[in-house]
This record gives structure tokens, sequence and C-alpha cells, in this order.
């Protein structure tokens, strides 16, 4: 794991211990191995094949108030048209790519290894032909 995934876990415990109340307070861990694909099949995955594409989705934490949410998630190809970012949202993609291109037409481009914030309102279109990803949203309900 990257020293930039370790970070995102690390904060992700921290806020923890502060955040959820509908849990025992304790850390979450993911190993490498399971972030390589076995973590998808936990009985709490959620799996779903709708309009952008095949998607497996791991919570790994929730907040009380569910303004927070963090864990992985996995998808198949899709390119898929965004009126409106529904939330604030952190990635960080431990494989694939995914490219952004914005309203405007400019793109940003990832692939494993690297992260981008996505602002809640962004429009525009995300392409790819598959990833996998840790993530935390802050969606503040307005």
């Amino acid at each position: 794991m990257t020293r930039t995934a370790r970070l995102l876990l690390v904060a992700a415990v921290c806020i923890s211990t502060h955040v959820w109340a509908d849990q025992p307070l304790k850390p979450v861990k993911v190993t490498a191995a399971e972030a390589a694909g076995p973590i998808f099949n936990r009985k709490d995955a959620q799996h779903e094949n709708g309009k952008e594409g095949p998607t497996t989705d791991v919570t790994l934490l929730r907040s009380a108030d569910k303004k927070v949410q963090m864990g992985m998630y996995k998808a198949g190809p899709s390119d898929t048209p965004i009126d409106s970012y529904p939330e604030d949202e952190f990635c960080y993609f431990l494989s694939g790519s995914v490219t952004l291109t914005s309203t405007d037409g400019s793109k940003v481009e990832l692939k494993a290894g690297e992260a981008v914030a996505i602002p809640k309102g962004w429009k525009g279109r995300w392409t790819t032909s598959g990833y996998t990803k840790y993530y935390v949203v802050y969606d503040s309900g307005t």
C-alpha cells in the first residue's frame, strides 16, 4: 500500500473515533491483500449493475449523521454523464483508470496510485474501462 493510501486510512480511523456513534469505536483495517479483491466478496458488499455499469461498494465507516462515508468501490466499464455531482468526494485509485471531462472540455486523467477531489455540483462526464478505489464522501445534504 502506498504512503497516500496509508494516510487516507489513518485519517479515516482518526475521524471514526470522533464521529461514529452507531458502531463500536475501533479502527477498521483493510490489508493490501483484501484491497486487491477479496474485500468485494464480503457479505455486506453492495453489488449493482445500473447506468454506471457493474459496481461493488463496501462501506467501511459511516457517520451517525450519515453525512460522511468511507469505503472501497469497484466499477467496470462506463461512460456516464454527470449533471451535478451529488457530494464532495476524495478518491484514491488502486487499479484501473478514469477520465473526468468537465463541461468546459478540460480533462483530468487518473490512474492507479493517483487521487482526485471532486466538488459537489461538478458537471461533466466520468469515463472508465474499470477501476478500484478508496473513497471518502461528504454530503452536506444541501
